[in-house]
């Protein structure tokens, strides 16, 4: 596990007990596309450890809207709404302390890769260079050709 309850106590000020923080994580797991197994830099285990702990406290007294809660652009309760942002789908289900932490992990970020050029450029042969390999060739083949006699 990323965390314990006591972090979480640490972390978030709320009481909550092991089986929501399993609950919590592998939310988090899903939302970054990564198993525990599979983070070894101590950095993005520090922020798993918290975004962890701000899913477990979000989803203490309302864990249903989790599992339940539709993605929606909008939603109202009694004369409240929440408007989301366009395109993001993930608003009602991960706790947006823990939206905010996961955008510093290494993985989460974007990568440039240098590749080189893109399109070779042309290049001629060097006449010089072809005429003394074929050259080079024709010799060797009269060599062989005398030694067979």
């Amino acid at each position: 596990m990323f965390t314990n309850t006591t972090q979480v106590k640490t972390i978030t000020g709320k009481i909550v007990n092991a089986g929501l923080i399993e609950r919590a994580q592998y939310a988090i797991e899903a939302y970054v596309g990564k198993f525990e197994a599979d983070v070894t830099d101590t950095k993005d285990l520090e922020i798993l450890k918290r975004a962890v702990a701000y899913q477990a406290a979000y989803m203490l007294n309302n864990e249903d809207i989790v599992f339940e809660q539709m993605a929606v652009s909008t939603t109202m309760q009694n004369e409240a709404s929440t408007t989301f942002k366009s395109g993001d789908s993930v608003s009602p289900f991960i706790a947006p302390m823990a939206v905010m932490v996961c955008s510093k992990l290494s993985f989460m970020k974007s990568r440039s890769i240098k590749t080189g050029k893109i399109a070779p450029t042309l290049s001629f042969p060097d006449w010089t260079t072809v005429w003394n390999h074929q050259h080079t060739i024709a010799i060797n083949f009269q060599q062989i050709c005398i030694n067979l006699l």
